[in-house]
């Protein structure tokens, strides 16, 4: 498969876009904050967070980016 920009993923339905996210990205980093949790994964060229409910392990939400204040809260870790 050829690489997707960011507004071609982001076209993708939600299942497509978790399917490309746990076949192809590459996982880089989690985040943990009270009850929630965040993991970062590089996809092609952007990043995806996919957050989770802790105590339930279900996806609460994703969001896709190329930088910012969201790629800062790790990078800030480094």
């Amino acid at each position: 498969m050829k690489d997707l920009s960011l507004y071609e993923f982001l076209s993708l339905s939600d299942q497509e876009q978790y399917d490309e996210i746990f076949q192809r990205g590459d996982y880089l980093d989690i985040s943990i904050e009270g009850e929630k949790r965040f993991v970062l994964y590089a996809l092609y060229r952007f990043f995806v967070e996919v957050e989770y409910k802790s105590s339930t392990n279900k996806i609460v939400h994703k969001r896709a980016f190329i930088t910012g204040d969201l790629l800062d809260k790790y990078s800030s870790e480094i």
